[in-house]
């Protein structure tokens, strides 16, 4: 898939995919984590309630003391009991310690707001407090009753070295693991929107294919009764409006091509034959040559016209044949020789003989024609118009450089629109439709060429033509350097 195309919102479509994704795990596992830490500590939790029944067991206190009678327990409850000797005290109603651990390393607990309430109260309290080398100690407060039923308050505690291990290491195994199953759920988010928009890039190639030139083609249906099938489905019934809308277009630019043309072609034999009569007045003349003008400028407007629209509706039928291009252009600047006198513009042709390929000769003169007259047009009296002709074996290349008036920065990507025209241009009041320039890159492109431009404003403008010679023979050379025309 491109990644400019389907594959932008391929990735979109992961990416939203794996940060849902990534959410609800971060959240699963912090959950998780949770109530495995709090299922860890309750155990430690349990197992100090059951540690201070076995102090408690084996502890008779009076008079402020405490009697072990461990010796008499029996072997579970003295196991509990040595393990809660170094972490054990006991305090009087004044929080004054009445008996402790005799481990002299023992951690000695301090007297804390939970303990006191524990003693007041009479409830069991717990206490978590940072021991000495880092570790942590869980302490279990419990009122006891002594002797005379004096209260009293035990406290047993026990390391949560182990706990604090276990939780970190599970900790670190859940942070190790999620990016692995990011990494995997990626891959098959990855895989799984891909999959999805297979149809989507069926549908962009097959599109590819439909054309003004062939509109019969239609979007493949993937027969799953989908949203997208649905989309295909409409889809095909637009295109076949369309094509529908280009017949019908085709039709009537043929019947006005013919009802135009006839008209225009009486009209303009009429006026030729009024201008030729002897007994005209002056006036009148002058009436008749600037109806002829118009005429002409009207039978040229609607050829153009005509062939470029048709353009966009058919394409452009190319009948190669062994042409020397050197010949056409010849005869092209031959052609506008006359026009470019009128306005006093000359133009120079250096042009390399026998530059022999495949081209459609009428459609070549066509092109240049089109920019020979766009040319003269627009450049002002003595001014001068270049035309250079040269190849390099492969391509030829057709130069038209004139120092008329220019194209201004903005203006200079649209000259290639249809219908386009510089505002400087209508102003100028050149006469002109937009259209010869259209049809020109048409004409080139469907040569397998193209045309390029460069202007400056007030300075010229200067039109390349690229085209592939498909080169069919050699002939010879005619001379040994480049023959140069001055046309006045």
């Amino acid at each position: 898939m491109s990644l400019r195309s389907i594959g932008g919102l391929r990735f979109r479509l992961a990416v939203k995919q794996i940060l849902s994704f990534t959410i609800l795990v971060s959240l699963l596992a912090w959950g998780a984590y949770i109530l495995v830490a709090r299922h860890i500590y309750s155990t430690v939790d349990e197992e100090l309630q059951d540690r201070f029944i076995a102090v408690r067991s084996v502890s008779q206190i009076h008079h402020n003391s405490v009697t072990s009678l461990k010796e008499q327990a029996d072997p579970e409850v003295r196991e509990q009991f040595e393990k809660s000797l170094r972490y054990y005290q006991i305090l009087d109603l004044d929080a004054k310690v009445v008996a402790d651990s005799d481990d002299p390393t023992a951690f000695k607990f301090p007297v804390s707001a939970q303990a006191r309430q524990a003693l007041e109260t009479g409830r069991a309290t717990y206490d978590t407090f940072d021991a000495p080398g880092g570790t942590r100690v869980r302490v279990y407060n419990s009122p006891v009753e002594g002797q005379h039923r004096i209260r009293y308050l035990m406290r047993v505690g026990t390391s949560l070295a182990e706990a604090d291990d276990t939780c970190r290491s599970i900790a670190l195994f859940i942070l190790a693991i999620i990016p692995m199953i990011v990494l995997t759920q990626s891959l098959i988010s990855w895989i799984t929107a891909g999959s999805a928009l297979h149809p989507l890039e069926q549908i962009n190639a097959a599109i590819k294919q439909i054309s003004i030139l062939d509109p019969s083609r239609r979007l493949p249906l993937s027969g799953r009764g989908d949203e997208l099938e649905q989309l295909t489905t409409t889809l095909n019934a637009m295109i076949s409006g369309f094509q529908s809308s280009f017949q019908r277009t085709s039709e009537f630019l043929k019947n006005l091509s013919h009802e135009l043309r006839q008209p225009l072609t009486v009209l303009r034999a009429e006026t030729e034959h009024a201008l030729r009569m002897g007994d005209l007045g002056e006036d009148y003349r002058k009436m008749l040559s600037k109806q002829l003008e118009h005429v002409e400028l009207l039978s040229r407007t609607l050829s153009g016209l005509l062939a470029t629209a048709q353009t966009d509706y058919t394409e452009i039928r190319i009948n190669r044949q062994p042409e020397d291009l050197y010949e056409l252009v010849k005869t092209a600047v031959d052609g506008v020789g006359l026009s470019a006198g009128e306005r006093h513009v000359t133009i120079n042709g250096n042009l390399q003989p026998n530059v022999i390929g495949e081209f459609d000769a009428g459609h070549i003169w066509r092109l240049l024609l089109n920019l020979l007259d766009n040319a003269v047009k627009f450049t002002p009296a003595n001014g001068r118009v270049d035309v250079s002709l040269s190849s390099n074996g492969q391509l030829a290349i057709i130069t038209v450089a004139d120092t008329g008036f220019g194209i201004s920065p903005e203006d200079l990507p649209h000259v290639f629109d249809r219908n386009y025209r510089a505002p400087a241009a209508v102003e100028s009041g050149i006469p002109g439709t937009g259209l010869g320039l259209s049809f020109a890159r048409s004409i080139a492109e469907a040569h397998g060429g193209h045309i390029e431009v460069t202007s400056r404003k007030g300075e010229g403008t200067c039109f390349r033509v690229i085209l592939p010679l498909h080169v069919a023979c050699h002939g010879p050379e005619r001379t040994a350097a480049e023959k140069t025309l001055m046309i006045n």
